[in-house]
């Protein structure tokens, strides 16, 4: 039976900014276990194969139909489509994988398949490997279904390559059992029909509109000439002790230097792009307290929260007790899940975790500035063999955004992932340059 999309999904789904895609990328950093080891691409295959059983949407695509939107098996699924290598030339660094990065963020996923890809990125110094992973937030909602990457990780080495199981798609409903099906619903949910009617009404207006603008106008009708679109991404690894210090100093929580942090980044950015520092307003999804009686699989909801970030503060310590004041509001209210519970979640919740809070920019208020902050595991997780050494989360942009910036703490480290309309490099010296002036110059 086909599962029908959720409000949520859908306009998860018709997310972005002027044409271009909106997905989440996850770069993923592996030490090599001996100085001898491979990681062939077929060993990556067999254990994503191995772990695409617990993440089944990621073997469904969406399928649209008379009555709405569905989730169905991809009959014509080969995982191969998703998964190639590229090898970087000399000298192998972490800025040719942000390269790449920034190119995927405006390569759409073929929507005629599940909507994800993994390349697996070798050539780099020290002998390190990426695996860089696109994925649409609408496949993950954090209850039935999680990110393919939480499950690929393990607690323990495993060196034996496994053997996935054989795979049998579900057949594809025929066009007139979707009409009774969806009549059927109707009839036992008569609003429910009338929502997913309505918003495949409200689609097919927004496709149209979308088609027209791709074909172009002659030159003399439009107001300016179209240009191509450019994306920029960079990321920063930051020393979680060095957080914490900041953190007992100034007795606030870890997200809080992690928003302040982020405050001076854009700081820095507006300077060098010739602005004035202004506050702009942040979404900085909230991790709460669930609700339902059956817990999902992140132990949390994640809400949307609007934050003002001050930086026209010129104080790093003003900044601080600034975005300190708020959280201990949020505190005081009783809502909020203490993020030390998410560090212990099985496997590698983050990825999961980001997924889901990408969705709350369906919230619909406006804002400039995405910033989402996921606590990981404290202990190693491996990939066969292969330690995970940091982990880069990138959110592109939708709606009225100029930057995202994700985060994901992780055995001793901070990576820190952007995603702006302009070069970010003053944006991570801003966080760099800020945890050292709060950290009183340690080491």
């Amino acid at each position: 039976m086909p599962d029908p999309l959720t409000q949520t999904e859908i306009a998860s789904l018709s997310r972005g900014v002027g044409g271009t895609p909106w997905h989440l990328t996850t770069v993923d950093v592996l030490d090599r276990p001996r100085a001898d080891a491979t990681l062939p691409l077929s060993e990556v295959v067999a254990r994503l194969g191995d772990r695409l059983p617990f993440a089944p949407r990621f073997r469904q695509r969406v399928r649209e139909t008379v009555t709405g939107l569905d989730w169905v098996d991809d009959t014509d699924f080969d995982i191969l489509r998703h998964v190639r290598r590229v090898t970087l030339e000399a000298p192998g660094s972490m800025a040719q994988v942000t390269d790449l990065v920034a190119e995927g963020l405006t390569t759409p996923l073929d929507p005629a398949h599940p909507q994800w890809d993994l390349v697996v990125v070798d050539g780099l110094r020290g002998g390190q490997v990426a695996l860089v992973c696109r994925s649409h937030p609408a496949y993950v909602d954090g209850g039935d279904h999680i990110h393919l990457l939480q499950e690929l990780y393990d607690d323990d080495p495993q060196p034996e390559r496994p053997v996935p199981r054989e795979w049998e798609p579900q057949p594809a409903p025929h066009t007139g059992d979707d009409l009774v099906s969806g009549l059927v619903g109707g009839f036992s949910d008569p609003v429910g029909m009338l929502g997913r009617l309505g918003s495949r009404m409200a689609r097919g207006v927004a496709q149209g509109v979308e088609w027209v603008q791709a074909q172009g106008l002659p030159g003399r009708l439009r107001a300016e000439p179209v240009a191509p679109v450019t994306r920029h991404a960079g990321g920063v690894l930051v020393n979680l002790g060095a957080v914490n210090r900041v953190r007992d100093a100034a007795g606030c929580t870890t997200h809080d230097v992690v928003v302040a942090l982020v405050t001076a980044g854009l700081r820095q950015w507006q300077t060098q792009l010739g602005d004035e520092p202004s506050d702009v307003v942040a979404l900085v999804p909230l991790a709460v307290k669930e609700r339902g009686k059956v817990p999902s699989a992140i132990g949390c909801a994640v809400a949307p929260q609007y934050v003002t970030l001050p930086a026209r503060n010129a104080s790093p310590q003003g900044r601080i007790d600034q975005i300190a004041s708020l959280t201990r509001t949020r505190i005081d209210s009783g809502a909020t899940l203490d993020g030390d519970r998410l560090t212990h979640l099985a496997g590698f919740a983050p990825a999961t975790l980001h997924a889901v809070a990408a969705r709350t920019v369906t919230s619909g208020r406006d804002h400039d500035l995405y910033l989402a902050n996921a606590p990981g595991p404290r202990a190693v997780r491996y990939f066969g063999e292969w330690p995970l050494h940091s982990s880069y989360p990138v959110l592109g942009l939708a709606d009225s955004e100029d930057v995202t910036v994700c985060a994901t703490s992780y055995h001793g480290r901070i990576g820190i992932g952007i995603a702006a309309t302009a070069p970010v490099t003053a944006f991570v010296e801003g966080i760099t340059s800020e945890l050292n002036r709060l950290d009183g110059g340690h080491r």
